[in-house]
């Protein structure tokens, strides 16, 4: 039985820069290896689990189903194709690792393939943001930070090249005790 993936190479090739004429099987595996390296650590085992057998069983409801549609998906999409730009033109095949070449397109440069991929990649790190923001707000039990060799604490890496760290105005603790539970700078 195949892998059950938060979103479908139709629904990528219908809404990015991926071509709506990329066979299937060229990507598919990027969005099952997002879904490892960057949503379970994201979410923790739990809740991935959670997550993972309610979206494939269609039965997601309440703050399950917005996390899902609003955070989860978007970050499995745009992370994909940040990973699939960078790796597009090759194919590893038994007659040998080769690089795609088009009789009537240019291949774009290494750097132009970065941007773009780093542009993606951004897209990714909006939605993880937003997650973090809105997972302090919106308890789940599922949710823990430290579980099975997960640290969900820990921001999940990008490459969008941009971090500022923490605002100056924001709340380290979201349930503050004392005034060295805020941060200060």
């Amino acid at each position: 039985m195949a892998q059950f993936l938060f979103i479908s190479p139709t629904e990528i090739k219908q809404s990015t820069v991926v071509g709506g004429n990329v066979d299937d099987d060229k990507f598919v595996f990027v969005i099952s290896d997002v879904q490892n390296t960057t949503i379970l650590p994201l979410l923790g085992q739990e809740l991935y689990d959670v997550i993972l057998a309610g979206a494939d069983a269609g039965n997601l409801t309440g703050l399950y189903l917005e996390l899902y549609t609003k955070y989860v998906q978007p970050i499995t999409k745009y992370q994909t194709v940040a990973n699939f730009v960078l790796i597009s033109n090759y194919m590893v095949a038994n007659g040998g690792s080769v690089s795609h070449t088009s009789d009537n397109a240019q291949l774009m440069s290494a750097e132009e393939l970065t941007r773009l991929s780093n542009t993606y990649a951004g897209m990714a790190d909006t939605f993880i943001d937003r997650f973090e923001d809105w997972i302090i707000l919106n308890h789940l039990d599922e949710y823990k930070t430290t579980q099975d060799g997960v640290d969900a604490s820990k921001h999940v890496s990008n490459r969008s090249g941009w971090f500022f760290g923490n605002p100056s105005n924001r709340i380290q603790n979201p349930y503050p005790q004392s005034p060295d539970d805020i941060i200060s700078y």
